[in-house]
């Protein structure tokens, strides 16, 4: 039992040590905290006294300017300095100023505010002002005003002089009455004097001298050695205020030079608020050791109850190191293992850098957790965190395929890219439980295949458009030459002037429908087979080379696209059509095929007048454009779906009942032939617009 008595009164004497400095550290703390705290105050009076003196400097450089200018220009109506004030003062943040303006004999010339003249001060001021000409400025303040003179010289006379005044207090509210140094503190200004020139919560001592005190200075102060101190540069920048109330105060000083005086800002903060978060952490800690005693002693009492099980201690502690050893060897093995997968994932990063393709790995809702700096480099941007449908929203699928797991799909105007296809493959993540718990996508740019593919597709449907038309023009051709033949003689035979030019009509429609067929016919024309090395492009070259040759000369295109024209005005279809001509009067000849760039002019308006079989109205224009001439067709017909707006110009392509599918796609030979470009636009229930753009100087 007496060994129990000693264990408890050596725990008794440790937690008493421990109260003992707990209270010794926590004074210390509290005067560490406030010094801080004061320095941090010492900061903030530095910054406002900074920015007072910077702020009367900057309105003693604005006065001197107005008075130089004053000078030079021969100011003297009161409207033009009124003007003059205002634009020097212009978009600055002004407290409430008083300015006027003198002239050599004390003379009101303008004033703005409470400037009066015949006021002894002011007048005072005026005639220190006369001896300052020429450059210096005279800055005089009294406990509520500060004024700022500047001299109006000229060849060294003087002239007049500008005077600034503006109210102490005014300053101070705008610079010092916003500062709150904690919940309770503030901020407070004297000058080099004593003068007490602004204090928020004792205004009624605005005015008063700190060497010059009564009774009432005492409410609140037991002394000034401070602050007096302070003034007469024997202290330093941040003090203890003692207060008869018993709360003292920390203070913390900065000054600012206004001319010749010296203002003084004040910042202080109760001391109890400063040390109140120490005293409660503190008293935390106190009770928190206390509570560690008291567990400390029950512990302490159960340990030597079971004493006796000493032996089955040690047992423990034996088996507690054998852990320890098993943890230090599993630590061990852990980091090697850490070490190895760090330099497999830089493997994988390697591997995953260096592949040309873009990489997404998704969760299971379709977020996306990561993507290399391929993929970041086809977006264009980092899209981690984006669902994929944000991003595929304005994408179209041209095909797809499915092989086991896997999804492929092509995809055209994906991240707002028109002219790109991208294949996007798709495979599931799987966990060892069998569930998908994410996906992996494999993005890659496959344009370059894709308008490859579309161009053997292009070529193949060339070759069969060229078998097809040599049995066109072969059965079509035969009749169409008796035909022609009875028109001739028919036109050599007629006399009447109506019957002659409707044979004349005839003849010419005949005519453009042999040249068609002559056209047509170049498809048929297929070379012997040769067996020897190509390359797919010139295979397509070689291809577009079947149709028939350009015949180049000059032409208007304007007369072009009016002769065409004519050729439907007959037509039933075109009735209800209103054509609508911006063709630009200024058009140069072009050197083309006239015959054959009229042919595509007709296909394309038959085009638009069939797209509009309720009516509409067909809108032709003509311009010219870097070099190059440019024909537009925009009609307000049913429009052409997303879906075959890119097929439109493929052979025996077409959405009309009785459409062969042959029009645009010979149009767009014949236009790639001429060195041109044909292309479209369209929306549904919107229309259509066609342009063709034709280099000047013809076909190579």
């Amino acid at each position: 039992m007496k060994g129990y008595v000693v264990i408890i009164g050596i725990l008794v004497l440790i937690v008493s040590a421990l109260i003992t400095l707990n209270i010794f550290f926590q004074q210390t703390l509290q005067m560490e905290m406030a010094e801080q705290f004061n320095k941090q105050q010492l900061l903030l009076a530095t910054a406002e006294a900074s920015n007072i003196q910077s702020y009367v400097n900057g309105l003693k450089d604005e006065l001197w300017h107005i008075a130089v200018v004053v000078s030079g220009l021969r100011i003297k109506e009161k409207r033009d300095f009124s003007h003059l004030v205002t634009e020097f003062f212009k978009g600055k943040d002004m407290i409430k100023t008083d300015i006027a303006f003198f002239d050599a004999a004390g003379a009101l010339l303008f004033s703005k505010g409470d400037v009066t003249p015949g006021k002894p001060q002011v007048e005072a001021i005026l005639e220190k002002t006369r001896g300052l000409c020429p450059g210096s400025m005279l800055i005089e303040q009294d406990s509520k005003r500060l004024q700022i003179a500047a001299p109006v010289c000229r060849e060294n006379s003087f002239e007049g002089a500008i005077l600034l005044s503006l109210g102490i207090q005014d300053v101070a509210k705008e610079f010092l009455s916003p500062i709150k140094s904690g919940s309770r503190g503030y901020a407070w200004m004297m000058d080099g004097k004593g003068d007490l020139l602004y204090h928020p919560t004792q205004p009624g001592m605005v005015g008063k001298n700190l060497y010059k005190t009564d009774s009432s200075c005492f409410k609140c102060h037991m002394s000034f050695d401070v602050e007096k101190k302070i003034i007469e540069g024997k202290g330093d920048y941040y003090g203890r205020h003692v207060a008869p109330s018993g709360e003292d105060k920390v203070l913390a000083f900065s000054s600012a030079s206004i001319g010749g005086s010296k203002w003084i800002v004040a910042v202080s903060a109760p001391y109890s608020e400063v040390t109140r978060t120490i005293q409660r952490s503190m008293k935390f800690y106190s009770w928190l050791i206390i509570s560690i005693f008291i567990t400390t002693s029950i512990v302490s009492v159960m340990l030597i109850f079971f004493y006796r099980k000493r032996a089955q201690a040690e047992e423990l502690e034996k088996h507690q190191k054998e852990l320890e050893s098993y943890a230090g060897d599993l630590e061990r093995k852990v980091n090697k293992r850490t070490e190895e997968l760090s330099t497999e994932k830089e493997k994988l990063n390697t591997i995953v850098s260096a592949i040309g393709s873009g990489i997404i790995l998704l969760d299971a809702d379709g977020r996306i957790q990561w993507i290399n700096q391929t993929m970041k480099e086809i977006a264009g941007k980092d899209i981690t965190g984006m669902y994929c449908e944000e991003i595929r929203v304005d994408s179209t699928v041209v095909g797809s395929y499915a092989v086991d797991e896997m999804q492929t799909e092509i995809l055209s105007n994906l991240f707002g890219k028109k002219d790109k296809y991208f294949q996007v493959t798709t495979a599931p993540v799987k966990g060892a439980d069998g569930e998908i718990h994410g996906y992996i996508r494999l993005v890659q740019d496959v344009t370059e295949m894709k308008k490859m593919e579309e161009q053997m597709m292009h070529s193949e449907k060339l070759a069969s458009l060229g078998r097809l038309t040599a049995g066109i023009t072969h059965e079509i051709g035969n009749p169409l030459t008796s035909v022609f033949s009875f028109v001739q003689i028919l036109k050599e035979m007629e006399q009447d002037g109506f019957k002659k030019e409707s044979l004349e009509t005839i003849y010419f429609h005949i005519s453009r429908i042999a040249d068609i067929l002559k056209q047509l016919s170049g498809f048929s024309k297929t070379p012997p087979v040769e067996l020897k090395p190509w390359k797919v492009n010139n295979l397509i070259e070689s291809s577009l080379s079947l149709m028939p040759p350009v015949e180049l000369k000059p032409w208007k295109v304007n007369n072009l696209i009016e002769s065409s024209l004519s050729l439907i005005q007959y037509d039933k279809r075109a009735k209800d059509i209103t054509i609508v001509r911006d063709l630009w009067t200024d058009m140069p000849e072009i050197t083309t095929d006239g015959n054959q760039l009229s042919q595509v002019i007709v296909n394309i308006i038959l085009n638009a007048v069939d797209a509009m079989p309720a009516g509409g109205t067909l809108t032709i224009r003509s311009r010219v454009r870097d070099n190059h001439v440019v024909i537009m067709f925009e009609d307000t017909g049913i429009g052409i779906s997303k879906e075959n707006i890119s097929r439109i110009f493929d052979p025996f392509f077409t959405t009309k009942e009785k459409g062969t599918g042959l029009g645009l796609a010979v149009s767009y030979s014949i236009i790639k032939k001429l060195n041109g470009s044909l292309s479209v636009e369209s929306e549904i229930s919107r229309g259509s617009k066609f342009v063709i753009t034709l280099p000047m100087n013809g076909a190579r």
